[in-house]
């Protein structure tokens, strides 16, 4: 999970000025070509955690402690949605106006978006469940309530699925095979054509086999965030899905680790712990299992 959210914090910063220029029909590929420049740091203490980072935070609370996701979800839309974001150079609000407007919601009603907030949320479900058909099956119950719509339950189960079988180390083919056969992603892309002609879009559909393209063409965490920042377009939710791919195959640099940790506000920083306790503490149990077996 903290894999994703450093995705997130790298990529926040670069976000609004890419849906900006997308507006205006402008692509700046030397701006994009700068992070993969390892001068530039890719933490800074400037560095803030968006929507992204949230969710990931509530599906990941909502496991820990047996809570609905969709009570998850929505406590986490209110409480930190219905205030200003007061960064400059980012969007007004955290969330999405559809998404505020869901959380705020006194029905009951599951919301019906096709958005990638279903897939950048969802690494939780990946490292705390240890089968991939019951992560496939949590991916789609904690999507189901804001984003009730066969492509965003598609990016979520796939994205998940991904992360799963990254922390069970198959190899990267084995992983192609799984994307493109079972969930039918087109990868074939190329990074420099992505650089140069990448637009700004928010659907699964588009992002989520972008995503993992990356992860497959990186040799580390902190490498495939810079090239998920590189090909522009959604960079904070591209990157955080990537970053949580990475996380699961190559583990987290210490350093980053550590300026994440601190990055992450004091309440929301304990739940992380606490997912990492939790997944030592699965772990722990299968291993008894096995060796009472």
């Amino acid at each position: 999970m903290l894999g994703a959210i450093i995705g997130d914090l790298a990529g926040t910063k670069y976000e609004y000025r890419e849906f900006l220029n997308s507006r205006k029909g402008i692509i700046n590929v030397e701006r994009r070509k700068e992070i993969l420049n390892p001068e530039v740091k890719l933490l800074t203490d400037k560095s803030f955690i968006s929507d992204d980072s949230l969710l990931t935070i509530a599906i990941a609370e909502a496991i820990i402690y047996g809570r609905d996701y969709k009570e998850a979800l929505k406590k986490y839309g209110q409480k930190y949605g219905n205030k200003p974001v007061e960064r400059e150079g980012f969007f007004k609000n955290a969330f999405s106006p559809s998404f505020i407007k869901w959380a705020n919601s006194e029905s009951n009603e599951n919301g019906t978006s096709k958005g990638n907030g279903a897939a950048m949320r969802i690494s939780p479900v990946a490292f705390l469940f240890d089968d991939l058909e019951t992560v496939e099956r949590e991916a789609k119950k904690a999507t189901i309530p804001s984003h009730d719509s066969s492509e965003a339950i598609r990016g979520a189960k796939c994205l998940a699925g991904t992360i799963f079988l990254a922390r069970k180390k198959e190899n990267k083919d084995k992983i192609v095979e799984y994307v493109t056969k079972k969930y039918g992603y087109d990868l074939n892309y190329n990074l420099e054509e992505l650089q140069e002609n990448n637009t700004f879009n928010g659907t699964c559909e588009v992002t989520v086999p972008q995503a993992i393209f990356v992860f497959l063409q990186s040799n580390g965490l902190e490498d495939s965030i810079r090239k998920a920042i590189s090909i522009g377009g959604d960079t904070d939710t591209i990157a955080c899905m990537v970053g949580g791919i990475s996380e699961a195959y190559y583990g987290i640099p210490r350093d980053l680790r550590n300026k994440a940790l601190e990055l992450i506000p004091e309440d929301l920083r304990e739940i992380v712990i606490k997912e990492y306790k939790m997944k030592k503490l699965n772990a722990l149990k299968t291993t008894e299992e096995q060796i009472h077996d």
